[in-house]
């Protein structure tokens, strides 16, 4: 099965709402040899979901977790932006 197949299988009306781009041009403490691009994306979607399969973090990072919907606010605390543009995600469902 084709890797778009598969999307459609389990993602439903995919929708772009959006990016951030995350720049780091005027920082000064920017480690050129860091983790991190000078320049980075955030693409942010809506979609629904058909299927939910079992979550192991076997290859996930410590941090990484699964997170209902009315739950996101307790563990994005103070990223009022995400919170935002998660709001508008779901508002774009109900219409």
């Amino acid at each position: 099965m084709g890797a778009d197949l598969a999307a459609r299988k389990w993602f439903r009306n995919m929708k772009t709402l959006g990016m951030l781009e995350v720049s780091h041009e005027e920082n000064p403490l920017f480690d050129p040899n860091g983790k991190y691009p000078l320049i980075g994306y955030q693409l942010f979607y809506r979609m629904d979901i058909a299927e939910t399969l079992p979550f192991e973090r076997e290859n996930e990072s410590l941090t990484r977790i699964w997170v209902e919907t009315s739950e996101v606010k307790f563990v994005l605390d103070g990223h009022e932006l995400l919170l935002d543009i998660l709001e508008e995600a779901v508002r774009k469902k109900e219409r």
